[in-house]
């Protein structure tokens, strides 16, 4: 079981992720959220991390321009997309392979792409489709409730079945992608379903479920899920 604690605005929570042994950190930069963090504060709080290549820059960029401006303002080469089509992420990855060949000399981006899919209760043919033509092209797939069109920040969990049947879809178009589940994600959901859904994920994502208030987490809540992550 890997874990990601997504949101994170602060160096103190920063620290307490790093020490307590967070998988992943994300830092959002879409400003629809409340956890909202402009890409000079998040230079300045990777600068301070010991391995830098845990961070995850979460961006829903208005186009590829915007992506790759972000990205490399950032300095963070594991994204996460809330926005995008295949076509454009396609692209995005074939600009930063051909910057990789070009300069060879000097440290080259090497993009992970993870894109987010939004799920509510019931998989349709078009959903079906959707997740089929991400799976093709991203290294991640992440699944979080949808709410009008929407994911992300809504604190709501996709049922645990249809959580599984998006998966297996998923993996029966790409066995190579990654997957993980986001949505209101918290200790009571990795402790009842936890088994369960890691046969078929391989990071869960916490935001909400490990905060005092938007932004601000909860070193208590944070240990309790580091525990039980060790023990499983």
């Amino acid at each position: 079981m890997k874990i990601k604690i997504c949101g994170i605005r602060s160096q103190d929570d920063l620290k307490v992720c790093e020490e307590e042994g967070a998988d992943l950190i994300g830092f959002i930069n879409i400003e629809r959220s409340k956890r909202m963090v402009e890409i000079g504060e998040i230079n300045t709080l990777i600068s301070s991390m010991k391995d830098v290549t845990k961070a995850v820059l979460v961006i829903e960029p208005l186009d590829i321009t915007d992506a790759e401006e972000k990205i490399i303002k950032s300095r963070i080469t594991n994204i996460q997309l809330h926005s995008l089509s295949p076509e454009e992420i396609s692209e995005l990855k074939e600009k930063f392979h051909r910057k990789s060949a070009e300069n060879k000399t000097q440290t080259s981006p090497n993009l992970t792409i993870t894109r987010a899919v939004g799920i509510s209760k019931v998989i349709n043919r078009d959903k079906r489709r959707e997740i089929e033509n991400f799976a093709d092209i991203c290294d991640f797939l992440l699944f979080d409730y949808e709410i009008q069109g929407k994911t992300g920040g809504t604190g709501r969990q996709i049922p645990a079945e249809t959580a599984i049947k998006a998966a297996k879809i998923a993996k029966h178009r790409n066995k190579d992608v990654k997957l993980t589940l986001a949505g209101g994600m918290n200790t009571a959901r990795i402790k009842n379903e936890g088994k369960k859904l890691e046969r078929v994920f391989d990071v869960f994502d916490i935001n909400s479920g490990v905060e005092i208030k938007p932004g601000v987490k909860n070193i208590n809540k944070i240990s309790e899920l580091m525990e039980i992550k060790q023990n499983n």
